[in-house]
């Protein structure tokens, strides 16, 4: 399996929005930023469906995701802030089926560290490509983006 997680870009911060934390929208620099990395790891992308969580921010990024990969959505509750542990979270994955998936920190951090081991601290708009059996430390860690490092390599 190939495995592709990424974290939802850049929202309205909270203590700046009025409704539930869950309706946060994108801010427009979180946008870019996340069409940054998107364009840049376009060619990387090997999956058949987009899995995100149930929140605007995700489903936003999501569709930016979805637009410039050509890949469908599923909205899946489990996604969602703290909804499973993070065991359980792995147990819906499937061998056979290469899915990206849009969430939230620390949990996609979390399910990193127990996929393959490395402990990292994903940024939003951050992206890892993971390739293996999707259970308990037998993926490898085959890629960690985030948008500061590729703005530098695309302008240097």
């Amino acid at each position: 399996m190939r495995l592709t997680l990424l974290r939802h870009a850049t929202a309205v911060e909270s203590d700046k929005w009025s409704g539930t934390d869950a309706d946060r929208p994108l801010t427009n620099a979180g946008i870019a930023a996340a069409e940054m990395i998107l364009q840049a790891t376009r060619q990387s992308i090997k999956a058949v469906e987009i899995w995100t969580s149930p929140t605007v921010r995700t489903r936003q990024t999501a569709e930016l995701a979805s637009t410039i990969w050509k890949l469908p959505i599923r909205e899946t509750e489990w996604l969602a802030p703290s909804a499973l542990a993070t065991a359980e979270r792995a147990a819906r994955l499937q061998l056979h089926t290469d899915v990206v998936l849009i969430g939230h920190d620390p949990d996609l951090s979390d399910l990193v560290r127990f996929l393959c081991g490395a402990r990292i601290e994903l940024k939003k708009s951050g992206l890892v490509i993971l390739k293996g059996n999707p259970r308990q430390g037998e993926m490898v860690l085959r890629g960690l983006f985030c948008p500061k490092h590729i703005d530098k390599i695309t302008t240097a």
